[in-house]
């Protein structure tokens, strides 16, 4: 069953990210300020950022299959950009702290991708 999923996904992941990135870079440059009753709780838009660079990661790594490095590069830059643009849009403001929950959401993803490597290929050894 994960090896269908694995296959549909990676078949069908370069539409999938360029989806997902349009989406992200869609949602973070139109969304307006939040208003204070609007958050449920005080750092919802910090794991919003973290979700989202993880979302990314995957996408990415399933469509290009970069380096580590190479990738986390690629997010960190993304992310930066995004927060320059909405340093300069009026009502906005650019954060070091979404900054931070972006780059965490990105390595979050690296590292699960890691730990399940390592596990499976100590399974695969056992059989």
């Amino acid at each position: 069953m994960l090896v269908t999923l694995y296959r549909c996904l990676k078949k069908w992941s370069l539409p999938l990210f360029v989806l997902v990135f349009l989406v992200v870079s869609i949602g973070f440059l139109i969304q307006s300020p939040p208003s204070v009753s609007a958050a449920r709780f005080e750092h919802a838009d910090k794991i919003a950022h973290f979700v989202l660079f993880f979302i990314l990661a995957a996408t990415m790594h399933l469509a290009f299959a970069p380096r580590v490095w190479l990738g986390l590069m690629l997010l960190f830059g993304y992310g930066l950009v995004i927060e320059w643009i909405q340093y300069h849009i009026p009502g906005r403001g650019a954060e070091l702290m979404d900054l931070i929950a972006d780059m965490l959401g990105a390595v979050s993803f690296y590292l699960l991708l890691f730990f399940l490597r390592y596990f499976f290929r100590l399974r695969l050894r056992r059989l």
